[in-house]
C-alpha cells in the first residue's frame, strides 16, 4: 500500500552541469557534447528537445559575449524545438516551457535592440507570458503559472499601462492566496504598494498579510452508500515510424457503493455498452488506420471490495469482465478494421494486443493502482497547503503496463475547489501527484525509456469520495536506432463522477 512520506525539496535537474565561471564557448561546447551523446545513443529521444531549451535558456541567462548573437542563437534553438514532430505529441495543447522561453526572448530583444522596437517587443512579451501562464495551469504547474501572471504585470508596468499592471498584480495576489504562496504574496504586496505610491513598511505589510490563509487538508475515509455516474475519456497522441496519429476512447458506468457484512464496502459497476469506445483505431483526422493501431484505452471498471478502514481488499469478477470487454472490443475492432493489403495483419495484431491489455491480471492490477491513487493513499493523511511530500512505491510503467518498477511520487495539497462545477463553496481538495520512475530500475528492463506524469485529483476531504481525476502524461520507449524502433505517446485521461442525491 502507498504510504505518505516526509517533506521533500524539489529541484530541477539540468541536462548539463555548468559552471558560472566558464566562458560561453566552453559551456556551449558542453551542451553540444550532451546533444551529441544523446543522439548517438538514442537518436529519436525527446531528451534532445529539453537540452536545446536548456541551451537557449542559458544563452539568455549569461551576459558573456554580444547580446544580439546570443538572442539569435537562442531563437534558433527554440525554432528547432517548435519545428519538431515530437513536441506537439508530447504536449498536444502546447508546451509551457517554450512559451515561457518566447516571453524571455521578447524581453531580451527589447533590451538588446532598444528603440524603436522596444514597445512592440514588450507587448509581445505580455502575450507570450499570458500564453505560458495558461499552459502552466493546464499542466498543473500552478507556481509557474502565478510567476507568469506576475511577469505580465511587471511588463505592463514597464509599458506605462499602470491600470492594467495593477489589475494584473492584484490578480496575481488573488492566486497567491488561493494557492497559499505566502512568501510570494508578501513581495507582491510590497510591489503593489510602491506602484500605488504608498508606504511599504513592515506595519503596512503585516496588516495586509494578517488574514493570509493557512490551510491544512485533513483527509478521512468515511464512505457512505450511494450511486454515481462515472464518465471516462482518454485522448492519446502517438508518434511512431514518422507518423502522428490520434485516438480517443470513452466509457460510461453507473457505480454503486454498498456496505458489506464486515463493515467494509462493495463497489460495483454497470457499464453503458453504447458509450464504450476503446480507441484502438486512430481518429479520422489522424494517420491512416492502415499504418498504426493503439492498445485499448484504460477505461475498465472492475468491481472491488474495500475494508472498513479504506484499504483495498481485492476485486470481484475480473475474469468475467475481461472476457466481456475482450469480446466487445474485438467486435469493434473488426467493425472498424482498415482496408488495404495489410488489413488482415493489422487486425490480428489489434486483436492480440487487446487480449493482453484486457487480461484479467492487468485489469486487477489497474483497479488496485487506481484505487490507491484516488482513495487509499490519502486515508488519515494531513497535508499543509503548498508543501510537497514524497514517497516511493512499485507502480506500472506508463505505456508498458506489465512492467512494474519502483517509482518516486511527489504530491501536494494545491487548493480548495468546488466539488462540482457551479457549486457555491469550494468544499473539495485538489491534490497533485507527479510520478517519476527510478532510472536504474527502468534501465534493468528497457534501455531507452522516459516518462512524465502529472495527476490532478478532486475529492471530498471528509469522505475521500473522488469527484474527478485527470492525468496528463507522455512516455517514450526505444529498442533500437531505427525510426520504427521508437514510439512516443502522450495521454490525457479524465474521469468524472456525478453523485446521485442521497
Amino acid at each position: 500500500m502507498l504510504r505518505l512520506g516526509a517533506l521533500v525539496v524539489l529541484s530541477v535537474i539540468s541536462c548539463a552541469a555548468l559552471s558560472s565561471e566558464s566562458p560561453t564557448t566552453a559551456q556551449a561546447d558542453e551542451f553540444a557534447t550532451t546533444l551529441a551523446d544523446i543522439e548517438r545513443a538514442d537518436p529519436h529521444s525527446p531528451a534532445v528537445l529539453s537540452v536545446r531549451l536548456s541551451y537557449a535558456e542559458f544563452l539568455l541567462d549569461t551576459d558573456e559575449g554580444p547580446c544580439q548573437p546570443r538572442v539569435a542563437r537562442a531563437q534558433a534553438e527554440l525554432d528547432r524545438v517548435e519545428a519538431s514532430t515530437q513536441a506537439p505529441v508530447m504536449f498536444p495543447n502546447g508546451w509551457a516551457r517554450p512559451a515561457d522561453l518566447e516571453y524571455r526572448l521578447h524581453l531580451a530583444r527589447a533590451d538588446c535592440f532598444g528603440d524603436p522596437g522596444r514597445a512592440a517587443e514588450l507587448r509581445a512579451a505580455v502575450t507570450a507570458a499570458r500564453h505560458a501562464a495558461e499552459l502552466y495551469t493546464d499542466s498543473f504547474d500552478y507556481r509557474a503559472a502565478v510567476i507568469m501572471h506576475f511577469n505580465t504585470a511587471v511588463v505592463l508596468h514597464q509599458l506605462g499601462d499602470t491600470a492594467a499592471a495593477t489589475t494584473a498584480l492584484e490578480s496575481t495576489l488573488a492566486m497567491d492566496r488561493e494557492f497559499g504562496f505566502q512568501d510570494d504574496a508578501e513581495e507582491n504586496y510590497r510591489l503593489l504598494l510602491s506602484w500605488q505610491g504608498q508606504a511599504t513598511d513592515s506595519t503596512r505589510l503585516s496588516a495586509l498579510m494578517q488574514d493570509f490563509p493557512k490551510r491544512r487538508a485533513i483527509l478521512k475515509f468515511a464512505w457512505h452508500a450511494g450511486d454515481a455516474h462515472i464518465s471516462l475519456e482518454d485522448s492519446r497522441d502517438s508518434l511512431w515510424n514518422g507518423l502522428v496519429s490520434r485516438s480517443r476512447g470513452t466509457a460510461s458506468y453507473e457505480r454503486h457503493i454498498a456496505a458489506d457484512a464486515n463493515g467494509g464496502w462493495m463497489v460495483s459497476y454497470r457499464p453503458d455498452p453504447g458509450q464504450y469506445q476503446p480507441g484502438v483505431w486512430p481518429m479520422p483526422d489522424g494517420a491512416p488506420s492502415a499504418n498504426v493501431l493503439f492498445s485499448p484505452a484504460r477505461l475498465a471498471a472492475v468491481n472491488l471490495k474495500v475494508k472498513a478502514g479504506g484499504e483495498f481488499d481485492g476485486t470481484i469478477g475480473a475474469d468475467a469482465l475481461s472476457a466481456q470487454l475482450t469480446a466487445q472490443t474485438d467486435s469493434l475492432i473488426r467493425a472498424h478494421a482498415p482496408a488495404g493489403s495489410d488489413a488482415e495483419k493489422l487486425t490480428q495484431q489489434a486483436l492480440d494486443t487487446t487480449e493482453v491489455a484486457l487480461s484479467a491480471g492487468l485489469l486487477v492490477a489497474q483497479a488496485a493502482e487506481d484505487y490507491q491513487f484516488e482513495t487509499s493513499m490519502w486515508a488519515g493523511a494531513t497535508l499543509d497547503q503548498g508543501v510537497w511530500y514524497e514517497l516511493s512505491a512499485p507502480l506500472s510503467l506508463r505505456g508498458l503496463p506489465r512492467v512494474v518498477v519502483q517509482q518516486q511520487l511527489e504530491f501536494a495539497f494545491a487548493r480548495m475547489v468546488p466539488c462540482v462545477a457551479g457549486a457555491p463553496q469550494p468544499g473539495c481538495v485538489e491534490l497533485l501527484v507527479r510520478t517519476t520512475p527510478d532510472a536504474q530500475a527502468v534501465a534493468r528492463v528497457i534501455r531507452h525509456y522516459v516518462s512524465s506524469s502529472a495527476t490532478r485529483i478532486v475529492m471530498d476531504p471528509a469522505t475521500l469520495l473522488c469527484y474527478s481525476r485527470e492525468d496528463r502524461l507522455y512516455w517514450y520507449a526505444s529498442v533500437g536506432k531505427g525510426l520504427g524502433d521508437a514510439i512516443l505517446q502522450s495521454e490525457h485521461l479524465k474521469s468524472t463522477a456525478t453523485f446521485s442525491s442521497p
